[in-house]
């Protein structure tokens, strides 16, 4: 089932470098928000399926290396911090989820242009 899932959602080899660099847009946009509201969590359900179906496409097109893996877990790590968001009660509790977020976020921000490369050395030699 998770290999139809990831068919479904992969994206052609020529749409990957834009697949990366929307995720990273998403990631740093996300981190400049402050406050939890029904539109980040959007940003976050939004940010985890692009996550996902950058590392289905990586997969897909045979990069080798950690990027699908890494991907795969942005976006599973992506709904836990949203999970924490929302059982956050105390100014401390959302700070922490906040910083847990953006560290998770900022590590989406330097690796999907590795991903974008990786996707393109790919295409460039098949083989």
């Amino acid at each position: 089932m998770l290999t139809c899932l990831a068919l479904v959602l992969a994206v052609g080899a020529a749409e990957l470098p834009s697949l990366a660099a929307e995720v990273e847009a998403e990631a740093r946009s996300l981190t400049a928000r402050t406050e939890i509201s029904p539109e980040l969590f959007a940003g976050i359900e939004e940010f985890s399926t692009d996550a996902e179906s950058l590392s289905a496409s990586l997969r897909q097109l045979g990069v080798e290396a950690d990027l699908p893996c890494i991907f795969h877990g942005i976006s599973e790590d992506a709904r836990v911090r949203a999970t924490e968001l929302q059982a956050a009660a105390t100014p401390a509790e959302r700070e922490a989820a906040f910083t847990n977020l953006r560290v998770l976020l900022d590590d989406a921000i330097l690796i999907a242009p590795m991903a974008a490369a990786a996707a393109a050395e790919r295409r460039e030699n098949p083989d």
